[in-house]
């Protein structure tokens, strides 16, 4: 078996090291520089690895992979796409051999986003196709480009032992590109599902709300819309954009993905400023139960802090349910010590179940 690792490159300099050592034991490295004018091409030769200069235009992502994927000699069996941003565990090679199998056409592998190199706390993972036969596949969409399979039958299979990690480089301005190339994408196939929600959201972040809600009902509305996830997060969304119907689509929400901790979060945050206590008390029960995350890329960080636990803590208070009040005021200031109004309320709340009075006192928690 021949293996080559590829991928195309624009201003790497910083990450080509660890790129190029990662992927030592294959066969072919080979990187499609696209027109860096930093030291990336000097320490990619001097890494040993092999590199084509190529100019695309009209830039398009999946023109410039498939170029890259071009260069690979014709004698290679595997092929593993790897961004220069990201690296593979010690130990693929063998890992590789040992799953591919001669039938298959395709592998998946675990893709583990860190923060930093050096910190090994997963931020999120799930599987992905970065392994594939050298004939028979090609990248499609001008951005968010996907590996598509043009053959008779794909084959594909997951190694959860071959791992790929990713440290994303916020600096770099390559995103802001992306929405006029989503754009594109969506012209060329406006029932891609995928593009249509990634244009979705991306017109959000711009601010270009009408739009976005436009293109976010469409992605509903499409057969190809069969991510529970996903398409709970469009309601999020569209939630986010229609304050006047916000409960009514997160309410979409949590019935379409019941078990994503994200969703109850948002709905305690619209119960809160409804001032629904009973409500508030049952979304704050629903999310601190959901205790595992999806995995996915959807992941909120924020919805796993101390918010609903103090969400929780007031509904709590506020149904006289002192003792769940103490309960959950402790976890949200073990979640942010530092947090001085949890702090206030944790104490308050203590006070009042000691008095234990039916009647409020006239103090009322913080909110």
């Amino acid at each position: 078996m021949k293996v080559a690792v590829y991928t195309i490159a624009l201003n790497e300099a910083a990450h080509v090291e660890r790129w190029a050592n990662s992927a030592v034991d294959a066969d072919y490295r080979i990187v499609a520089d696209t027109g860096s004018t930093d030291e990336t091409v000097a320490r990619l030769i001097n890494a040993g690895v092999t590199v084509h200069r190529i100019a695309i235009r009209p830039w398009r992502f999946d023109d410039a992979r498939n170029a890259a994927m071009a260069l690979i000699p014709t004698d290679v069996n595997v092929c593993c796409t790897m961004d220069m941003d990201r690296f593979l565990e010690p130990g693929w090679r063998p890992k590789l051999e040992a799953a591919w199998k001669p039938e298959t056409t395709a592998l998946y592998c675990q893709t583990i986003y860190r923060s930093r190199v050096e910190d090994p706390t997963p931020l999120r993972q799930w599987a992905t196709k970065n392994f594939h036969h050298r004939w028979g596949y090609r990248f499609k969409r001008p951005v968010h480009e996907a590996l598509v399979f043009t053959g008779e039958r794909e084959v594909a299979a997951t190694s959860d032992d071959l791992v790929m990690f990713e440290v994303q480089d916020l600096a770099k301005p390559t995103r802001s590109s992306y929405l006029p190339l989503m754009e594109v994408a969506y012209k060329e196939d406006p029932d891609d599902a995928q593009i249509c929600f990634w244009l979705g959201r991306d017109l959000m972040w711009a601010n270009q709300q009408d739009r976005a809600v436009q293109l976010l009902e469409h992605y509903l509305a499409l057969p190809t819309s069969t991510w529970g996830e996903e398409r709970s997060e469009a309601m999020r969304y569209i939630a986010r954009m229609l304050p006047d119907q916000r409960l009514v689509w997160l309410d979409k929400a949590r019935m379409e993905a019941p078990h994503r901790r994200e969703i109850w979060a948002d709905l305690a945050e619209e119960l809160h400023g409804r001032a629904d206590w009973l409500n508030l008390f049952w979304a704050c029960t629903n999310g601190i139960e959901k205790t595992h995350r999806t995995g996915s890329y959807l992941d909120d960080q924020n919805c796993w802090g101390f918010r609903l636990f103090d969400l929780g803590a007031i509904a709590s208070w506020h149904l006289n349910a002192m003792d769940r009040a103490v309960e959950w005021g402790e976890m949200a200031l073990e979640l942010d010590p530092g947090n001085e109004r949890l702090r206030n309320n944790l104490d308050f709340f203590i006070r009042r179940r000691q008095e234990d009075r039916v009647a409020p006192l006239g103090v009322e928690a913080s909110r």
